[in-house]
């Protein structure tokens, strides 16, 4: 008897096909067809806990948005031999608010902002298509057709193969709804409905649970994936080991290299963060140094108008405020730009140790001068914003 697989079914980007919910069926289908499957619900996708599935699934991602971390986990992944299936609604990434093409597209696919329909091949309503344009395809066995229910169409590169496509009649007209492509040493599969396996929905269709089925199948074959994969161990065993890190102080290393990636990653993304905040900060500033002056010159009058005291002192003049404001600016930047030092110190003691690699060093190196060249000129200018207040302040 084989080994079971294992799939996991996300629930980090808030999905609408949820594996205790709407894919409880399919969770005992794909159970009674030799797979254990389990919610992965991890604050987010780490590397780490999803190399231990076969299969990672996400069921229609709604109003969230993977990190750009995730996404190279996530291609990491099938580059490594995971299977991995993307499932959307009509309206696509732009409907339902994610960022899921982000991914798929490294894979030659994406999600398109349409709302499938097909007025005479469907199952009473325009909305619910019946789909018999099904390629010859492992994941196609014994399907003859599949119910289609509120989907979208998919767009797909050379390296994509649709396997199920609209009719002429439907709208939009012979359109891919579902797509697969081998990436490394796995497999992926795209599909424009989520509902295609939905309980009370697509899941009662016999088409789209054998559909089902041959999908999780294909995604954990455990058969060479291109004619040309055992072929090239064969004739260059040698190559290829001389290309990969070799054994725990490799992998150690790759790590590094990648947490380092990350981490640079995760402080330009701060730091563009901070940015946007220091600008709406300004902003409100401002408003509230109008309303400050709008205050006083209303306060002065009644003074003088009514012979009430009413201090004005406790405001601060525009060109205070100014001041402040800069100064303020400034220590944010200085600040910045110590971090990014103390990081680069870092990489080239790593580099110097030889944790990391020559290629890492230098890409990583590069991004970071550039972020401190753009630094040192923002401190510039304002330094001279800050001269020029206080000339004008004496």
């Amino acid at each position: 008897m084989s080994p079971r697989k294992l799939a996991f079914f996300d629930e980090t980007q808030n999905e609408r096909g949820k594996l205790d919910s709407t894919y409880s069926d399919l969770g005992k289908l794909l159970r009674d067809n030799g797979f254990d499957v389990q919610p992965y619900t991890e604050y987010m996708i780490l590397p780490d806990e999803i190399e231990r599935a076969d299969v990672m699934v996400f069921g229609c991602p709604n109003s969230s948005k993977l990190r750009r971390e995730e996404i190279a986990a996530l291609e990491k992944f099938v580059e490594n031999g995971g299977g991995l299936i993307l499932l959307s609604l009509s309206g696509g990434d732009k409907g339902l608010m994610n960022n899921q093409t982000k991914l798929s597209q490294k894979f030659g696919i994406g999600f398109q902002n349409t709302a499938v329909k097909d007025s005479r091949n469907n199952a009473g309503l325009p909305t619910m298509v019946i789909i018999d344009n099904v390629v010859d395809h492992p994941i196609t066995k014994d399907v003859n057709e599949l119910l289609y229910p509120s989907g979208c169409s998919l767009q797909t590169a050379s390296e994509a193969i649709p396997i199920a496509t609209t009719s002429g009649t439907g709208d939009p007209a012979n359109e891919p709804v579902a797509a697969v492509t081998e990436h490394g040493e796995g497999r992926v599969l795209c599909i424009g409905s989520y509902e295609i396996w939905r309980n009370g929905g697509g899941i009662q269709h016999q088409g789209n649970k054998a559909f089902a089925v041959n999908a999780f199948n294909w995604l954990t074959a455990q058969v060479p994936l291109k004619a040309d994969v055992a072929r090239e161990e064969l004739e260059e065993p040698m190559n290829k080991a001389k290309s990969e890190p070799i054994g725990e102080y490799g992998k150690i290393a790759k790590d590094t290299e990648n947490a380092l990636r990350r981490l640079i990653s995760t402080v330009f993304e701060l730091q563009d963060s901070i940015e946007k905040t220091q600008e709406r900060v300004s902003a409100v500033n401002e408003n509230i140094e109008n309303l400050r002056e709008e205050f006083k010159s209303f306060a002065e009058s009644t003074q003088s108008q009514l012979g009430l005291v009413i201090p004005t002192e406790q405001f601060k003049s525009h060109e205070t405020s100014t001041r402040e404001t800069i100064e303020d600016e400034i220590k944010s930047i200085e600040k910045e730009m110590d971090s990014i030092t103390k990081l680069k110190d870092h990489l080239e003691n790593r580099h110097s140790s030889g944790a990391i690699s020559k290629e890492v060093f230098e890409e990583q190196t590069k991004k970071l001068a550039k972020r401190l060249e753009g630094l040192e000129k923002r401190l510039d200018k304002k330094q001279r914003e800050l001269e020029s207040s206080e000339a004008n302040s004496k």
